[in-house]
Formats: structure tokens, sequence, C-alpha cells
């Protein structure tokens, strides 16, 4: 099986992304803490797209909730340049938790990336986990179908 798990750490040494897939729910997991800086950011989502490319998955559930400042505020990469690659490896649903502490930088718009996948903001992981099951269980149906 292609590798399905990286963590990464800040110039500290302080771990800031972890992200692995979920087998039993067939979704990546990315879990973001600390105070994560541009250059970290781009470096995490730059990861999964690497482990995207091993395991074909369409539900990403990215979770900010361990976030204590101000995160990667670059939609405009995500947008140009993250996403187009993550739509082309299969992703189509993205879950997007809030931090605890809720900073503005964390929250993109809704429709940023209409036109490339399906987006939706939550504030609890529980209630992004639920959305992705649904999601996860509409995808097996089609292929039923």
């Amino acid at each position: 099986m292609a590798k399905a798990h990286v963590s990464l750490t800040s110039s500290t040494q302080e771990v800031y992304c972890v992200a692995q897939y979920e087998p039993a729910r067939q979704w990546f997991r990315i879990s973001w803490s600390g105070f994560v800086i541009n250059d970290n950011g781009v470096t995490g989502a730059t990861a999964y797209l690497e482990l995207l490319q091993g395991i074909n998955c369409a539900l990403l559930l990215n979770d900010n909730s361990r976030v204590t400042g101000p995160w990667f505020d670059s939609v405009d990469w995500l947008q140009r340049i993250w996403a187009p690659q993550a739509v082309a490896l299969g992703l189509r649903y993205v879950a997007h938790v809030l931090p605890a502490n809720d900073f503005p930088s964390v929250l993109p718009d809704p429709d940023a990336f209409a036109d490339q996948f399906e987006l939706q903001i939550f504030s609890t992981v529980a209630d992004a986990e639920q959305w992705l099951d649904a999601c996860h269980n509409s995808l097996q149906q089609n292929l039923v179908a």
C-alpha cells in the first residue's frame, strides 16, 4: 500500500500537521495545531497531495480545531495551485473544521472552491465527520447505481 501518513514539525520541533488516511472511513484527515505560518501551511498541503497520489480518495477532513493562532492565509495559492492538483487526484468533498478560538483567517469563503470541490465549514470535528460519512455513503450508492 502507498504511504498513508505524514507528520510535520516546525523549526522549533513542534508537530504542526499530521496527515493520515483512515481506511475504515475511507478519507484523509489533516490535523493542524499551534501557530501555522504560511511556509508550513504550504508544506502540509503539499504533503497531503503527495499522499493522495498513492491513495485514490475523494474525502478530506481538514481539522483546524487545535490551531492557536492565525493560520496560513494563502487562499489564492490554495485555489490556483493546490485545489486543481487535489481535484485531479480525486478530491471531491472537504470538511473544514474551524479552530476553537475561531480565527477569521482560518475561514475560507465557502464559494471559494465551488467550481473545484464541495467545501463545508464546521465548528466541531463530530459534525464534520458526520457530513463526510454522508458524502461517503452517497459516493458508495452512486457506484452501485
